[in-house]
């Protein structure tokens, strides 16, 4: 007979880390780019707006998602979020336009994953409060393995049957696994609590200064991270590496993302989000700048790694830093309306950089503006964790 009359907090991290691994695969975008553009006669600007969509509808769910996280139970947010992202794999695999692209794989698929990985994010930090840091960090750091196993996954299947059969194998995975792991939430006999309409507090003056600096720096800081994601085996073609190192460019970026989510993860309960969130958008820029002067493969791929590892730390890191000033249980909700400014980013940098590609058929100017907005982080989160605020 079941025993779930006491949770068990390391199967609910399994089930979240579960979850987001599958999940994690909305970011090997970039290996779908090259037949889409083809398919579809779009430039790469217009190919570039189906992630910067995707990404924007992710942080629409995150946002509003703290509205039913207490009032749908664990197993079912689990299993709805990977029903509504695999119908949206499905319906995009049947697509031949990028309006019908836009509309599934940014809009439906992107809904689907934001309220998926929002809320194991989120039940990982209930589930944990004495190692929450380690825990939320693990979970993202496992969203960042799914997207460093996805390219080379998918890259075999596109050899094999084209963006079609790896769509339509994505959405199944995601599908069975989600499934899996909400059964295994059920078993843990995880709770989630949310915040109540009377329990609602206005934020003071100091909160409000603090929410807007971490909002900036927020999305400065993963201007460079998601540039890179978007456009990683555009980059390395930019860049004319070998045709090695191109097919591999987008692995070695999701592989230093999860680096980073793990390193996170071990330096989150240690070293303070201050600390943290200053040097990580430094290692962002000198990624960058290996990327920017690079000499051959190992400097380029370096850099695309290095910008990768800064960025899955830096998503891992931010919202143990929003628990640590507003506390666990406003979290949510505030990390949710700081989350916008990830999708901000999500929208104009992977689109921009496209733009500016199209103008120019370079990289350069995209590089330039992500080395700018890594500063404007670092300033932001001086600036909140300063004596004055």
């Amino acid at each position: 007979m079941l025993n779930r009359t006491a949770s068990k907090p390391r199967l609910t991290i399994a089930a979240a880390s579960a979850l987001t691994l599958v999940l994690g695969s909305i970011h090997a975008f970039s290996v779908f780019v090259p037949e889409w553009e083809r398919q579809t006669s779009a430039d790469r600007a217009q190919v570039s707006l189906i992630y910067s969509l995707a990404l924007m509808s992710l942080t629409m769910a995150v946002l509003l998602g703290y509205r039913v996280y207490a009032r749908i139970g664990p197993a079912w947010m689990f299993c709805c979020s990977g029903v509504m992202s695999a119908l949206g794999l499905l319906a995009a695999a049947r697509m031949d336009s990028v309006a019908g692209l836009y509309v599934f794989y940014g809009l439906i698929f992107g809904a689907g994953n934001g309220l998926g990985y929002g809320y194991a994010l989120q039940l990982a930090g209930q589930a944990m409060p004495q190692s929450r840091g380690k825990a939320m960090a693990v979970v993202t750091a496992f969203y960042a393995v799914g997207a460093t196993l996805a390219p080379a996954l998918f890259l075999t299947l596109i050899s094999a049957g084209g963006n079609k059969l790896a769509l339509m194998v994505a959405a199944m995975v995601v599908l069975v696994v989600s499934l899996v792991a909400g059964f295994t939430v059920w078993l843990s006999a995880a709770t989630f609590t949310g915040e109540t309409v009377n329990s609602l507090q206005p934020l003071d003056a100091r909160q409000r200064a603090a929410r807007l600096l971490l909002w900036l720096g927020y999305g400065a800081g993963v201007v460079a991270g998601l540039m890179i994601i978007g456009h990683a085996y555009a980059i390395a073609s930019w860049l004319s590496l070998t045709a090695r190192a191109i097919s591999i460019a987008p692995v070695a970026v999701a592989a230093g993302n999860m680096t980073g989510g793990f390193l996170a993860g071990y330096l989150a309960d240690r070293l303070s989000s201050r600390s943290l969130l200053i040097a990580l958008p430094i290692g962002s820029a000198v990624g960058l700048a290996l990327i920017w002067s690079t000499a051959g493969d190992f400097s380029g791929l370096a850099g695309l790694a290095l910008t990768g590892l800064c960025y899955g730390a830096l998503i891992a890191v931010y919202p143990v830093a929003v628990s640590g000033v507003f506390g666990a249980t406003a979290a949510p909700r505030i990390y949710g309306q700081i989350f916008t400014a990830w999708g901000v980013a999500g929208l104009l940098g992977p689109w921009l950089s496209g733009w500016l590609y199209d103008q120019s058929e370079s990289y350069t100017a995209s590089l330039a503006i992500a080395m700018v907005m890594s500063v404007v982080s670092i300033v932001a989160v001086a600036r909140c964790f300063s004596a004055d605020h």
